[in-house]
């Protein structure tokens, strides 16, 4: 029998159901955002994460370290500093390095002589004056192809190592490349970056041009952030810098503790996500290895694939709701559009084609409602592993939830059948469907604000669209603050959809999580509710989804003000705790009107990742398949 994976989600009012928004308190006003930072909690953020998916031998660390060359006026030579410089390199064990100033000629042999009995190998030199070397662990890499070249014509002593290694543990390959660019501050010092970075996206685009690799840049820039350079650099290769992008920590320091400015970049393109980054502030005797800090960050491959863009039912309008549910029993997640506006309010299905994009398949006339105080959900209240419609408005029938049963091709029955049980006439209600018995069927779930005590209500599915008249009232995790949002699915992997709860004004912000009895009732989960990130601004959303496919919901959180809108992904492991984060660059948004679905498009048993901004690409949706 096909597995439930059914999600409830209550948030300011909006319901998010199978992974779909649906509304809850008002259908056609959107929630008030408050736009501050996230003074949220992160729990076991762990620099080496252990990771169900994205296992720990595919992580690996790369750094960047200018060592400075020799200079009479600094604290210490070249020759008193090497054996810092080599425990800098001991102490963080990178997989991948690359040293700039490398220019004297004693220090090289010496330090390649320290590094090979670390086990690492090294690129070639060729005959320039200050190569930037790339050091690899040889046990771990191996070169594919290699080069030097120069950061533009005339541009003598400034130069870039690119190298493509093979991962022993993965067999993916990666295109690193390491330069350092043109000091100053006049027009003219930063005429000759913008020719270098130039220089930088001409030899990666031509090492490219026949395998698309993922790509590591890195090295000292001698820019800034925001300067024309790095946005040069930036927009041409689609690279994210791991250490955040905007001003970010210092990494020049001069020979003091301070920090003046960061110029070290550690960059990649969204076919790599980042566990960590770091800037190693390390000194040694009250010494520093140099008056540059490494920088450093741990990278994963891509939790998500390239965009898919689907260009059928789009929608550029505020009142327009999507739901994504499998509703033809193909394994493949569905598009139902709804409008209050359009053809009277009709629901309408875009089946999936496997791919990413949809061919329409019916509209629902008998579902209609142009209310904006109606509710859909979208979920298998039967077991025949096809999604039904069930629709709810607090003014019409008593209350009731009304259920129109999946037949064939995307169509629903004609003819509903109404639930009289747990109805509701309180606008604040919340209701969601999703097996929490593990017997294949969605149970009705309700959650009124002011009602028995903040208890969540359970009518466990029966047959033929019917739930029990018996509501079993459960106490755990009880809670009567509005803006709470809540979440049923899976976290253990037993079959039966666990409640979380989360309200940003308790508990820290943290979501609270409560395995499913298998009754209706539920147990708290100490080990999952005390890992993994938490969240105390409006803007803030977690989701809940199967992204690897174990059975096992990851917690997702996305902030559009916080870390450039990027989405952390926290995952589910055996022992029921939260492991990560992965920083995924994939469908990035710093945009409150972007809205991002999780449901399984491609019918691989793992949840894919949808993002819809109705004000960008003509309201288009794109989808980007979970790897």
């Amino acid at each position: 029998m096909k597995k439930n994976s059914s999600l409830l989600r209550i948030f300011k009012g909006t319901a998010l159901f199978a992974g779909l928004i649906v509304i809850g308190f008002s259908a056609c006003r959107k929630p008030d955002i408050q736009l501050r930072n996230d003074s949220g909690i992160a729990l076991a953020d762990s620099n080496a994460p252990k990771l169900m998916a994205i296992a720990a031998s595919h992580t690996f660390k790369v750094m960047s370290f200018n060592i400075r060359h020799n200079d009479a006026n600094d604290p210490q030579s070249l020759t008193q500093r090497r054996d810092n410089i080599r425990q800098i390199i001991i102490d963080n064990s990178p997989d991948v390095f690359g040293l700039q100033e490398a220019s004297d000629a004693a220090f090289r042999d010496w330090f390649i002589s320290q590094m090979q009995p670390l086990g690492y190998a090294y690129t070639s030199m060729g005959a320039v004056a200050s190569p930037k070397i790339i050091f690899y662990k040889s046990a771990r890499f191996t070169a594919q192809s290699q080069g030097l070249f120069q950061l533009g014509a005339g541009m003598t002593g400034y130069s870039g190592t690119w190298v493509v290694l093979t991962d022993a543990n993965t067999a993916d390959k990666y295109l690193f490349c390491n330069s350092h660019w043109y000091p100053g501050s006049s027009a003219t010092a930063q005429q000759s970056r913008l020719i270098n970075a130039q220089a930088v996206v001409d030899k990666i685009n031509e090492v490219n041009s026949a395998t698309q690799y993922p790509v590591i840049v890195f090295g000292d820039f001698n820019a800034e952030p925001g300067t024309a350079e790095i946005n040069l650099l930036k927009q041409n290769l689609d690279l994210i810098d791991a250490l955040g992008d905007t001003t970010g920590d210092p990494t020049f320091h001069g020979w003091d503790a301070t920090g003046d400015a960061k110029i070290d970049w550690m960059m990649s393109n969204r076919k790599m996500g980042f566990t960590s980054w770091k800037v190693v502030t390390t000194s040694y005797g009250g010494y520093w290895p140099s008056d540059h800090w490494p920088v450093m960050a741990t990278y994963v491959p891509a939790i998500f694939g390239e965009p898919n863009v689907d260009i059928h039912g789009t929608s550029e309008s505020e009142a327009t709701h999507f739901y994504f549910a499998d509703v033809n029993g193909d394994n493949k997640a569905d598009k139902v559009y709804w409008n209050t506006g359009v053809d009277g309010g009709t629901p309408k299905v875009w089946l999936s084609n496997g791919d990413g994009t949809y061919t329409y398949a019916a509209a629902h006339t008998a579902g209609q409602s142009a209310s904006g105080d109606t509710h859909y959900y979208y979920a298998d209240v039967n077991g025949d592993g096809k999604a039904d419609e069930i629709v709810w408005n607090a003014a019409e029938y008593s209350g009731h939830t009304r259920v129109f049963l999946a037949t064939s091709g995307g169509s629903f029955s004609s003819t509903a059948i109404e639930n009289n049980e747990n109805g509701s006439a309180t606008t604040s209600t919340i209701y969601g469907f999703a097996d929490v018995n593990g017997d294949g069927k969605a149970d009705k779930i309700r959650w009124t604000s002011g009602f028995d005590g903040g208890n969540t209500r359970v009518n466990l599915a029966t047959s033929g669209g019917n739930f029990s008249a018996a509501t079993i009232s459960d106490p755990t995790g009880a809670i009567q603050l509005l803006g709470t949002d809540m979440y049923f699915t899976d976290m253990n992997a037993d079959g039966k959809a666990d409640k979380i709860v989360w309200n940003k004004t308790v508990n820290s912000g943290i979501p609270m999580v409560y395995l499913s009895d298998g009754d209706g009732t539920f147990t708290y989960s100490s080990s999952f509710s005390t890992t993994g990130a938490g969240g105390t601004a409006a803007t803030t959303r977690f989701y809940f989804a199967d992204l690897d496919g174990d059975n096992r919901a990851e917690k997702i959180y996305w902030n559009p003000e916080n870390f450039l809108g990027k989405i952390k992904v926290y995952y589910a492991q055996s022992n029921n705790t939260f492991s990560g984060p992965v920083y995924s660059l994939r469908g990035t948004s710093e945009s409150v009107n972007t809205i991002f679905y999780f449901e399984d498009v491609n019918g691989d048993g793992k949840k894919d990742q949808i993002r819809w901004n109705r004000t960008l690409s003509e309201g288009r949706l794109s989808n980007y398949f979970s790897k």
